[in-house]
């Protein structure tokens, strides 16, 4: 998997008395982490609030990450602004609450003052009143493409669920510091043992029989391989996965006119975007069939997912009803189609590519990306209201 513009979910927590060394060796673990997935020009999701620490004394470590990976994405913007906002939106994206503005602790203001006013920072906010985890950590796991989990407790697990009923990435490491909550089943640690003995339920790689040793590169056998190590193993593993899907819905039906201009659109101008943004592309009738009814595989690569690309030229019922699963599902959607099309009142008001293959080659690439940039992170259709 292409690394850059890949947005990476690192969460996790730790009791606060877990062993001080273990705490800090994850630290510099979570720093070096974010420094070299920066350099590959990789996005973050992290949970901005509080900052705990071990033994609640400020002097010892934070039994949190999300502001150690902050730090280090404001330290490397410092050097190079230019990754602060990308094709794929903020470098880093957070999902906030009411409280979250006075749960920032003060050592850690100017560093979020400094983050958001480089432009550096997605929020997306949950209803006023809803602070429960659960929605938060619905939110997040929509926003990321993979997850990296850290000890933890319930909100790890349930995390790791919901990445994982998106078929998105989860990999958890071996490191057992319990939980800020002193919650859940055992954490990461526990999902870590679980994906060794079944890859398959937490990744999907390019060669699957490589699993079994790429998964050994990323156990630090609770703080006893060097840090330098189990990240170059973390890192080798991202790097095997397989790209996420962006699935084609399109006129397919090559006796309708509108087909050839539609064929070349997308063999020419959305392969090539697509490409540029690390996805793989998925297409009926060029893709390998997953099941005995075409519907079922429709909709279950809609379900699973990255980014769905939909063409309105030709105005096909089974397209409208394939985005609209898409935008159910809170799916990140593109719309397009060819210039003259006379789109539905409903569908018509959310913005469109619209295209002409009399344009040239690079400028359409340059308009459908400019597209792509504006809406990638379109906010959801319907927002869910608070009874509260």
């Amino acid at each position: 998997m292409q690394i850059r513009g890949r947005r990476i979910t690192i969460a996790g927590s730790a009791s606060t008395n877990a062993e001080a060394a273990l705490l800090e060796y994850t630290h510099k673990i979570v720093e070096q982490l974010v420094a070299a997935l920066f350099a590959e020009g990789a996005l973050f999701g992290v949970g901005i609030g509080k900052e705990p620490r071990r033994m609640d004394d400020d002097s010892q470590a934070s039994i949190i990450f999300d502001w150690t990976v902050l730090e280090v994405v404001g330290a490397n913007l410092k050097a190079d602004v230019s990754k602060a906002s990308t094709p794929q939106g903020p470098i880093v994206a957070s999902v906030t609450t009411s409280k979250t503005a006075i749960q920032v602790p003060e050592t850690r203001k100017q560093l979020w003052a400094d983050l958001l006013g480089s432009n550096a920072v997605l929020i997306k906010s949950v209803e006023p009143g809803w602070t429960s985890g659960a929605v938060r950590r619905q939110i997040q796991s929509e926003l990321g493409d993979v997850l990296i989990a850290i000890s933890g407790g319930e909100g790890v697990e349930h995390l790791a669920k919901e990445f994982a009923l998106q078929g998105k990435p989860v990999i958890p490491l071996d490191l057992q510091l319990g939980s800020s909550s002193n919650d859940g089943v055992g954490g990461a640690g526990k999902l870590f043992d679980q994906m060794q003995s079944h890859p398959e339920r937490f990744l999907s790689l390019s060669d699957p029989n490589l699993a079994g040793a790429l998964i050994a590169q990323c156990d630090s056998m609770q703080g006893s391989v060097s840090a330098t190590k189990v990240v170059d193993g973390i890192i080798r593993l991202i790097r095997a996965l397989k790209p996420p899907k962006a699935f084609y819905v399109r006129l397919l039906n090559q006796k309708e006119p509108d087909f050839s201009d539609v064929e070349q659109y997308f063999r020419r101008i959305v392969d090539t975007v697509v490409n540029d943004f690390g996805y793989e592309s998925v297409e009926m009738g060029k893709t390998d069939t997953t099941s005995p009814y075409m519907e079922k595989q429709i909709f279950e690569s809609i379900h699973n997912a990255g980014v769905v690309v939909v063409d309105l030229t030709g105005v096909r019922p089974n397209c409208f009803t394939e985005m609209g699963y898409a935008f159910g599902r809170g799916r990140k959607v593109i719309v397009t189609a060819r210039e003259g099309t006379a789109i539905p009142f409903d569908t018509s008001t959310v913005e469109a590519n619209m295209w002409t293959m009399a344009k040239g080659v690079p400028d359409s690439i340059s308009q459908l990306k400019q597209y792509w940039q504006r809406n990638i992170n379109r906010p959801p259709l319907v927002i869910p209201r608070s009874i509260l």
